[in-house]
């Protein structure tokens, strides 16, 4: 049985996707962020750091299996599901992608919210840096979804799912408003039940 422990963030979103499209049984374990969960000595055994998404998954002889980061859940289920991940040129296009939503569009985005919403005192140097960093990602991805239907090429993948969460939150915000491909997209990665249901976890 897989244990994801995670909360309703872009990041805890990737690894739910994921565990819903590959249809893998799991259970949830909604960290208490404000108990300080994260920074339990049971927790760091699991994700060193304290960061989430993590997941435990118990083996065979009594062995658990940890993993921590959306990049590595995500890559890690796929290529044991051999889904989400083309091959041939396909898997190296949606590597680049994969990899772009992991350590590019993701932290610019947590890094803008932390400055332009939750820090107390705003600083407009750093606020302007992150918005024009993420726009020229959002600019990126459009592009890209004007030459094909998902980020990989014709396939829906991992590189789509570690994309999508934070495009969503973009889309509701009202920040993609000139990036029509970039919003076919969306839409049309919304549609998908596993990804309504991951979205919604944890309830």
């Amino acid at each position: 049985m897989i244990t994801l422990y995670t909360f309703p963030t872009p990041n805890g979103h990737k690894a739910s996707i994921l565990l819903e499209e590959l249809g893998l049984k799991y259970r949830v374990h909604r960290l208490d962020l404000m108990a300080g969960e994260n920074r339990s000595a049971a927790y760091l055994a699991i994700s060193p750091a304290g960061k989430l998404p993590a997941v435990a998954e118990e083996m065979p002889g009594g062995v658990t299996r940890r993993l921590f980061g959306s990049g590595a859940i995500l890559l890690h289920y796929a290529e044991c599901a051999g889904r989400l991940l083309p091959t041939g040129a396909a898997r190296d296009e949606t590597l680049c992608w994969f990899q772009f939503g992991i350590s590019d569009l993701g932290p610019i985005a947590v890094d803008l919210f932390r400055f332009a919403v939750r820090a107390p005192e705003k600083i407009p140097y750093a606020i302007d840096l992150y918005r024009t960093e993420l726009q020229r990602y959002y600019d990126a991805l459009d592009r890209r979804l004007g030459e094909a239907t998902y980020l990989g090429g014709d396939e829906y993948s991992i590189a789509d799912i570690a994309c999508y969460p934070f495009v969503a939150v973009a889309a509701e915000g009202g920040r993609l408003n000139d990036q029509a491909n970039l919003q076919r997209w969306r839409a049309l990665i919304a549609e998908r039940p596993a990804v309504q249901r991951g979205m919604a976890v944890p309830t």
